[in-house]
Parts: structure tokens; sequence; C-alpha cells
């Protein structure tokens, strides 16, 4: 118990040292309050056992209540989810009105490691439901929780009639004492991947933000190019259909020549958004030049990609006439692309599809066009690029 307390002492003093350089995760002051707790609560256990002293002993067991309900509340803020303290505070107040009727006193203890368990299943439903978010420590801290909130079942399980809890330090070496050693496990485990996750976390956000284009929010083109050439090879793979569709909008530059910067990234993400929502979840969609677009629809054949391109352009002609106050009539025009050949790649298909782009410039802008059949090999003709 002195061995538990310590480690408990320790661990929560890393957490909370921790904290001040990730503010975003208030699960790391949480943790480390409950886990100074668990380590106040064990001192008080000891020396209420040791002599013989029943406040003692109710308010070191409300004390561990507490701290595992703080687990529980930290547990649901590292997905935004808010533990109601109601519920916070009723495990502890019902230890303490156990302690407190000479009747229900030597229950006290059980009840106390059964509420306690009762939160660390909380807590470990909170870190199961929050999966989704796909960071490698998440799992080694639902078993840490697993496996503490069993511990404390199995000893609420053998104290249910009051031995051993009440009276006098329960054994080393029986069923009870296992939660002796664990509880050294859970307060380096918690602490552990705790930190380990937010570390995580932290890496995910930052390859986040260097694959997003700050402006329009869309992928930039290093990312886009990357998933892409996954989605392109994939397709070869498999023999399906896959298109590209490049965009340019008309005349950007007079945009901002005309109406400002701030008109002209207003006219950026609104294309964006246009096509965002026109795309599918599982088309590819980046910027990759100043006012260039590019989408990559795998099994996606070129009429149903260009039926799709034509919606975008249109769309964006009808919502671009006022931008912001101001008379700007933005247009775009697009260039589609199609292949199921297997030697087809990515830099083939987005060639194609520029060649497609630069007819639709030269004839007149605000349009698209389709490029003729794909065939790795064959030659292009020769296309006039208008800026």
């Amino acid at each position: 118990m002195v061995m538990g307390s310590f480690v408990s002492l320790c661990s929560g003093t890393i957490l909370l040292l921790t904290s001040p350089a990730n503010r975003s995760t208030p699960t790391l002051v949480q943790w480390g309050i409950a886990s100074l707790l668990t380590a106040a609560g064990i001192v008080s256990l000891m020396l209420a056992l040791i002599y013989g002293q029943p406040p003692v002993l109710a308010f070191a067991n409300a004390v561990l209540a507490f701290a595992h309900a703080l687990f529980w509340r930290g547990a649901g803020a590292l997905d935004a989810k808010r533990v109601p303290l109601t519920l916070m505070v009723l495990g502890p107040a019902i230890v303490i009105l156990l302690a407190i009727l000479p009747e229900t006193r030597p229950i006290a203890g059980s009840a106390s490691l059964g509420i306690s368990a009762a939160y660390v299943f909380g807590a470990m439903l909170s870190l199961w439901f929050g999966r989704a978010e796909s960071l490698p420590a998440r799992w080694p801290l639902v078993a840490v929780f697993a496996l503490h909130a069993a511990v404390l079942v199995s000893g609420a399980y053998t104290t249910r009639d009051g031995a051993g809890v009440h009276d006098q330090v329960p054994p080393l070496l029986s069923l009870f004492g296992a939660i002796h050693f664990e509880s050294i496990i859970f307060a380096i485990g918690t602490t552990v991947f705790l930190l380990l996750l937010v570390k995580e976390r932290s890496e995910a956000a930052t390859r986040l933000v260097a694959d997003i284009d700050a402006l329009t929010g869309i992928a930039n083109r290093a990312a886009f190019m990357e998933r892409a050439a996954r989605v392109v090879e994939r397709c070869r793979r498999n023999k399906v259909s896959v298109s590209a569709i490049m965009f340019d909008l008309d005349h950007f530059k007079d945009v901002n020549d005309s109406f400002g910067h701030a008109i002209g990234d207003a006219v950026l993400q609104k294309f964006c958004e246009i096509t965002a929502a026109a795309l599918r979840p599982t088309d590819i969609f980046g910027r990759i030049g100043g006012e260039e677009f590019a989408a990559v629809l795998p099994r996606s054949g070129i009429e149903a990609s260009f039926i799709r391109a034509e919606r975008i352009r249109a769309a964006f002609a009808g919502e671009c006439r006022m931008v912001g106050g101001c008379h700007v009539n933005a247009t775009v025009s697009g260039g589609v692309a199609a292949s199921l050949d297997e030697g087809i790649d990515l830099s083939l298909l987005l060639k194609r599809a520029d060649d497609a782009l630069y007819r639709a410039k030269a004839a007149g802008r605000d349009r698209v066009k389709r490029a003729g059949a794909l065939a790795p090999n064959a030659g292009d003709a020769a296309v006039i690029r208008v800026a």
C-alpha cells in the first residue's frame, strides 16, 4: 500500500507538471489530481486500518471513489464529452452514508470498491467510444481500465460481507491482494499511455496541418498527389475506371486586381465549398496551384465525371455572380480525363485532364472539355495553352 501510494503520487505529479505544455488536454490535470487523490486515499486507508479509526476509513473510501470518478471525467474529456458532476459526487456520498450508519458500516468498503469499479468501467467505455480517432495508445488505455475495473469488482465481491476491509488489512497473497499489485500497474499505465496518446494526437494534428491548404481547408498539392497516386494505383490493380478533373478559375488575376485579395480569397473558398459538396467521400480533391484545383474520382467513367464537373461549373458561376457585395461574375473552366487502361498512372491522367482544361480555355472559358481516349504510349496533339 505504501508503494501504491508512492507510485500514484509520482504519476499525479508527472501529469500535472506536463499539463502546462498541453493546455488543450484537460485530462492531464484531471487524471493528475485523481492520482494524487488516490495516493491520499491509500495513505488515509492505511492509517485508518492501523489505528482503527472508522471516520478516517470512511473518508479514505470516499476519496478513492471520487478519484475514480475523476478518471471517468478525464476519459470523457479526451473526446469532449462531459461527465455530470452529480454522478461524480453521488458515489462518494453513498460511501459516506453507508459508513455513518452502524448497520451498513461493514459493507462501506465493499461498496466503495463497487462504485469505483463502475466509474472505471464508465471511463473504459468513454475511451472505447472514441476509438474512431485511430490512435494506437488508446487501446492500451482501454485495456488498463478494463483490468482495473475487473480487479475492483473482484475486491468488492470478496469483501461483500465486510471482512478484511473494515477490521484489518487483507492478506497480500489473496484474491483481494491483487489490488495492491494492480493499482501500481494502473497508476503507471494511465500515466504512460495518456502521455503517449497526447503525443500521438499532437503529431496527427501536425500532419493534418501540413497536408491542408490554409486558405481553402482542402488538401494541398503534396497531400493531393500522395493520396491521388494511391487511389489511381488501386484502381489500376483492380482494373476499374478512374477519372481526373482539372479546374482553373477564369481570369482570377483580374478578380484580385479589380476587387482585392479579400474578394479573391472568398471566391477560392466558395469554389472549394461547392466542389467539396459535389464530390463523393471517396473522391480526392486538392489545390495544386494558386487558382488551379484537381480531383481524382475512383470508379467513375468519363461521362459521369464530366456531368459532375459541369454541375460544379454551373453552380460556381451561379453563386459567384455577387461576392462580398461586388459583381465578380467569376467562372471556372474544367478538363476531364478517365481510363481503364492498366498502364495509366496519375501523372498521365492529370496531363490529359490538363490538356482538356486548356482546350476549354481556348474555346472561350466557363466550360468543361473531355479528353480523348487514353493510351499510355500515345502522343498528345498540340494544345495551345491560354492563361
